[in-house]
C-alpha cells in the first residue's frame, strides 16, 4: 500500500470513529510493512489536526468523570486505548476534579445518604466504589 492510499484509508477511518496515535498506528502497520510510511502518515495526520491524543484524552476523562467513574479506572480504560501514561496522568491532574467528593456522590446515588449498619453493607459498598476506580482512601472518607 503506498503512502497515499495509507492517508486515505486514515481519513476514512478517522471520519467513523476517534483514534488515539497508538492504535491508529497499529491498524496502519497491518497494512503495510513500511514503518516510515506509517510515521509519515500519523504525522501528517497530527500536523493537520485530524488526530490531537490530547483533546481526545480530556473528552475520554469527561465521558467518564460524567459516569463517576474514579482515578484509577479513567486511567486503566484510557491506557487500554494506547495513549502514553505520562499524558493520562497529566490530563487526569489537570481536570481539578476532587475525587474524596465524587466518591461520596456515587456512594450517595447508589446506596443512600445513610451510613450502612451491617458490615455485609459496607463491604458492598466498598465493592461498588472499587469497581467504579476510587481508591480505598477515597472510599473510606466517602463513609465518613
Amino acid at each position: 500500500m503506498s503512502e497515499n492510499e495509507l492517508y486515505d484509508y486514515a481519513i476514512t477511518l478517522l471520519a467513523k470513529k476517534d483514534y488515539s496515535s497508538g492504535s491508529l498506528r497499529r491498524l496502519l502497520s497491518k497494512l503495510t510493512e513500511k514503518e516510515e510510511y506509517v510515521d509519515c502518515v500519523v504525522r501528517r495526520l497530527s500536523d493537520n489536526h485530524y488526530l490531537n491524543d490530547t483533546q481526545l484524552i480530556n473528552n475520554l476523562i469527561d465521558k467518564h468523570i460524567k459516569k463517576r467513574h474514579g482515578p484509577t479506572r479513567i486511567k486503566q480504560e484510557i491506557r487500554q486505548k494506547g495513549f502514553p501514561q505520562e499524558l493520562i496522568e497529566q490530563k487526569i491532574e489537570e481536570s481539578g476534579i476532587d475525587w474524596y467528593s465524587m466518591a461520596k456522590e456515587a456512594r450517595i446515588k447508589k446506596f443512600s445518604d445513610t451510613p450502612p449498619a451491617e458490615q455485609k453493607e459496607k463491604a458492598k459498598q466498598i465493592r461498588y466504589l472499587q469497581y467504579k476506580g476510587f481508591s480505598m482512601d477515597m472510599i473510606f472518607e466517602a463513609f465518613s
